[in-house]
């Protein structure tokens, strides 16, 4: 609120200046006096016309002009202010080798990809990021080795069908504008995600399996199979018809059949950590990007784009 100053004007007003008596001698008794001739009428001085008196209801000229000295206050600062918005993702996601060898002794690294809508609330800078999305999580096929296990009976030609995880996520954001068009953002949340499709395990032969080849399927395989009308799998994957052809029975390395592992939750928590980059129109409300990386239940390097309402 600009505060108001209270100045007060002072007019010093002379009203007139006082005439010189002139000091004259009486004139001798026997000298007559003359008379003065009463003026003509015509040389009368004009009657001045009387001032009108003013108008209280008339505004003051200095009423609301601004007065010599004194600063214009600028408007105070809004605020921070409340919108809403829409946003789309799209991301590289990655579940590395050296990560998967904290549990396993041979597996499949993951590289997919996840997609999200996300709906968010700002206030200043500070989003709030509510995101339903799909994860990937079906790495190629290939085999896998628990650390403490067996090479040769507990080495497992494994498949994947359709594994991944429909998620719904809550996020906090924070923005640090650098320029009017870039900035730094960087956040986490938490969520839950359903997991879809299936993963599918068949037992390699004992007698071909080691240490050494356990993680090629071309010389660690499941008994039965060929390729070329030879033993093995072919350089690209076994053949999926020739494993759900064993489907029925209880699995073996000496008598391999294809089972759907059931260890396999139906839902996870999600963990989210993530830090990027802005890209923003000066001084337009509206469209924006983002480039990011991070931790979504496993790394990711990605972008999207929104629009706020």
């Amino acid at each position: 609120m600009t505060g108001r100053s209270s100045i007060v004007l002072a007019f010093l007003c002379v009203a007139s200046v006082p005439s010189l008596a002139r000091a004259q001698t009486a004139p001798p008794a026997d000298v007559a006096r003359p008379v003065e001739a009463a003026p003509a009428p015509s040389e009368m001085p004009a009657e001045v016309p009387a001032a009108p008196a003013p108008d209280a209801t008339a505004p003051s000229a200095l009423e609301g002009a601004p007065l010599a000295g004194t600063l214009a206050m600028a408007p105070p600062s809004r605020g921070p202010t409340v919108s809403y918005g829409i946003g789309a993702r799209l991301r590289w996601v990655s579940v590395p080798k050296w990560m998967l060898n904290l549990f396993t002794k041979k597996n499949v690294p993951l590289s997919s990809y996840s997609t999200a809508l996300e709906f968010f609330r700002r206030k200043g800078e500070f989003d709030f990021i509510l995101s339903v999305g799909y994860v990937g999580l079906s790495p190629p096929d290939g085999n896998w080795l628990g650390r403490g296990h067996d090479a040769n009976v507990d080495t497992d030609y494994v498949q994947f069908k359709g594994l991944g995880m429909v998620g719904i996520d809550a996020s906090f954001v924070w923005h640090s504008y650098l320029t009017d068009w870039f900035g730094l953002h960087y956040g986490a949340g938490l969520g839950l995600g359903i997991v879809t499709g299936k993963m599918l395990r068949t037992s390699n032969s004992d007698a071909r399996c080691t240490e050494a080849n356990a993680g090629d399927y071309t010389q660690c395989f499941p008994k039965g199979l060929t390729y070329n009308n030879k033993p093995g799998c072919a350089p690209g994957g076994c053949d999926d018809a020739q494993l759900a052809a064993t489907e029925g029975g209880i699995d073996d390395p000496t008598d391999p059949h294809r089972f759907r592992e059931t260890n396999v939750p139906p839902a996870l928590p999600i963990v989210n950590v993530l830090l990027g980059i802005d890209f923003r129109l000066p001084h337009v409300r509206g469209w924006e990007a983002k480039i990011e990386g991070g931790f979504y239940d496993a790394f990711f390097l990605g972008g999207g784009v929104g629009y706020t309402f």
